[in-house]
């Protein structure tokens, strides 16, 4: 296990990681172009397959991040998108950016995880 940890940071260090963005809403989209414009590749995953192919198109839905950013890194080969969950295979890293709301109850509602 510590190999695979230290592989990991490795990997991180040197921007060889893969980084996996799991839903491309508000949150999800500006945080994938961050992570791109930081030199790793980044596949973000959404059930939306219009937002998959705006961002393959290299355009963007979220006013925060502009279209030209987006078109540069996808051009680059640093941003992708899908609706293939297969793809967390290849990932390294992946941070989960869906929808949490609360309950009645005021619990967060996971069902989306």
């Amino acid at each position: 296990m510590a190999d695979l940890k230290i592989e990991l940071i490795d990997k991180l260090i040197s921007k060889e990681a893969h980084i996996g963005i799991m839903g491309l809403g508000y949150v999800g989209l500006p945080l994938a172009v961050i992570f791109a414009e930081a030199g790793y590749h980044v596949t973000g995953i959404d059930l939306d397959p219009s937002k998959v192919e705006t961002i393959n198109k290299g355009a963007s839905y979220i006013d925060d991040v502009p279209s030209e950013a987006v078109r540069r890194l996808v051009e680059a080969g640093l941003l992708d998108a899908t609706t293939e969950f297969d793809t967390l295979k290849e990932i390294d890293a992946v941070s989960i950016c869906v929808p949490t709301p609360l309950r009645k109850t005021r619990d967060p509602d996971i069902s989306y995880i």
